[in-house]
Formats: C-alpha cells, sequence, structure tokens
C-alpha cells in the first residue's frame, strides 16, 4: 500500500533526527568501549528490539527465508559495517559537528557514483559539489596543508571515507528494497553487521566488553533509537521516498548533530565552521535540484 509523500517524508525526517541526536550516545559509548565494539553491541541491540516488532505485525517467516533477501542483507550489513565503523571512529578523534556535517557528505557522492553506472548529470549539480566541498574544508580547519599528523583532520578523513560508504549504502537499499521484503532487508543487515563489526573488535580491539553498566546502556538506547527505529525506518521509506527527496532530507542529520554537539559537549563550530556548515548544506541541496524532473519522468531510477 503507497503511503502519502507526507508520511513518507515526514519518516525521513525523524530518520534524520534521530540520526543525529544519536551522536550523543555514540560519543558517550567510546567511554566504555572501543569503536567496532559499541557497534556490535547496538546493532546487535537492534536487531533483537525488532524481534517483538515482527511478531505483533505478523510477518509471514517465509520472507524471512529466502537466499535472495538473506544475501542482499549481507551486502547492505557490509557496506553498513564499513560506514557506521569509520563513523564511529571518527566521533572519537573530531568533533561531533564534523562528524555529522561531513557523513552528510554522501548526499553529493550518490550522483558522483551513478556516473559508473551511466547516470549523467547537468553542470549545476558539480557546483552544488564544488559548494559543498569548499564547506568541508572550512568546517574541518583547512588551512592549505593536509596535516594528515593532525588527529582531527584525521577524523574528518575517516568520516569523509565513510560517507563514500553511506553513499553506496543509499544505493543498495534503494535498489534491494524494490526487489525483496524491506523488514527482513533491515533485520538481516543488522546482523551481519553485528557479526562483522564483533569479529574485527575481538581481533583487533581491546575494550569489548563495556568497562562499566553505563556502556551497555548507551550501546541499549543508541540501538533502539537509531537502529531499531531510524535504520528500519530508512529501508522502510526508501521502498516508496524519491531518491533525491530523500537525501536532501537525510542531510539534516548534520544540523541536528551540530546541535547536540553544542548542547551536550559545548562544542562550538566558530565562524568558519558554520559558513563552511552553511556551504555544505546549500551544496547538498543545489545538487539535487535538477534531479527533481528527471525523477518524475523515472520514478524508478535509483540515483
Amino acid at each position: 500500500m503507497k503511503s502519502s509523500p507526507l508520511l513518507v517524508n515526514g519518516m525521513l525526517l525523524l530518520v534524520a533526527f534521530l540520526w543525529g541526536v544519536g551522536f550523543v550516545p555514540q560519543r558517550l559509548g567510546m567511554e566504555t568501549l572501543d569503536a567496532m565494539a559499541f557497534n556490535a553491541w547496538r546493532f546487535g541491540f537492534g536487531a533483537l528490539s525488532l524481534i517483538p516488532v515482527f511478531f505483533f505485525m505478523r510477518l509471514k517467516f517465509s520472507a524471512f527465508k529466502q537466499l535472495n533477501t538473506i544475501m542482499g542483507g549481507l551486502v547492505l550489513g557490509v557496506l553498513l559495517c564499513i560506514a557506521a565503523g569509520l563513523q564511529q571512529i571518527s566521533i572519537g578523534m573530531t568533533k561531533l559537528a564534523n562528524v555529522a556535517f561531513i557523513t552528510g557528505f554522501y548526499v553529493i557522492l550518490v550522483p558522483v557514483i551513478g556516473l559508473f553506472v551511466a547516470h549523467r548529470y547537468p553542470i549545476i549539480t558539480w557546483v552544488g559539489g564544488f559548494f559543498a566541498l569548499i564547506g568541508l574544508a572550512l568546517l574541518s580547519g583547512f588551512t592549505g596543508e593536509l596535516g594528515l599528523t593532525d588527529v582531527g583532520v584525521q577524523g574528518d578523513l575517516l568520516a569523509l571515507v565513510g560517507a563514500v560508504f553511506w553513499a553506496l549504502h543509499l544505493l543498495a537499499i534503494t535498489y534491494y528494497v524494490a526487489r525483496y521484503n524491506q523488514f527482513a532487508l533491515a533485520f538481516y543487515q543488522f546482523v551481519f553487521c553485528t557479526l562483522i563489526s564483533a569479529g574485527i573488535s575481538i581481533g583487533f580491539e581491546v575494550r569489548v566488553i563495556p568497562t562499566d553498566n553505563m556502556g551497555y546502556v548507551w550501546a541499549l538506547v543508541n540501538g533502539i533509537l537509531v537502529v531499531g527505529i531510524a535504520y528500519t525506518l530508512q529501508v522502510v521509506a526508501l521502498k516508496q521516498a524519491k531518491p533525491f527527496v530523500a537525501a536532501v532530507i537525510f542531510s539534516l542529520e548534520a544540523v541536528f548533530g551540530a546541535l547536540v554537539g553544542y548542547w551536550f559537549f559545548d562544542e562550538v563550530l566558530g565562524l568558519y565552521g558554520l559558513v563552511g556548515a552553511l556551504l555544505m548544506l546549500f551544496g547538498c541541496i543545489l545538487s539535487q535540484l535538477p534531479e527533481r524532473d528527471k525523477k518524475k519522468a523515472h520514478p524508478h531510477a535509483i540515483v
């Protein structure tokens, strides 16, 4: 059954809000857990939180037994693990506002990646990308030198690489959700992300188990709000939402992330950071505007 555009866009906005607010438990969780360990716990809790929902919705078990659905969930889980892992590591290295805005940069990367699947975009799309790049540089405190030894810049770079995988993850969801059960895909991507994150954590990290009970609390809070609710709504909404509308609304995660960074951790962007943030938002929105007519003509296009 097709939902109204208002309802779908409302879900997208709620996703962006929960993602932005979710940066708080993600930052606090790093006090007791290493990055991949925290992801393993939060995605594990998120997967578990869906089980009673599935029983309440009386979903047919047959939807979860299809091999193609499981394989689709595996692909989504791998992409999610990489993207979320890089984001979580970067949270421990740079400001929440930086991570939030740079993560939102994937909006620009979607049409760029689209070039490799024979999609072409007008010049205004690339102008938007140029503005976003300038904004990213200002937000990250870039002064003309790479400064790769600076921990904050390294965190920004990790978040930027993560943005590439967020873009791939969005495109993959759009592809698979049109073919298989969206709830089964959401569940399997959480399960595989949990397993892969746990394996990496056990092999390379020290704090695999929380050093105090608050680690479980922050992982549970994030697992329910961000994973169980937000990521599941993302999959559900992308079954009907136009990709360019979803991308623009999702970019508001950056605004919410900057606000919670200011409110909870007294992080101030400064004048250059604020200008950079505005340029990134402007570039993200500008790059999507030319796609409006194309999406109406081709409602099933991926990008």
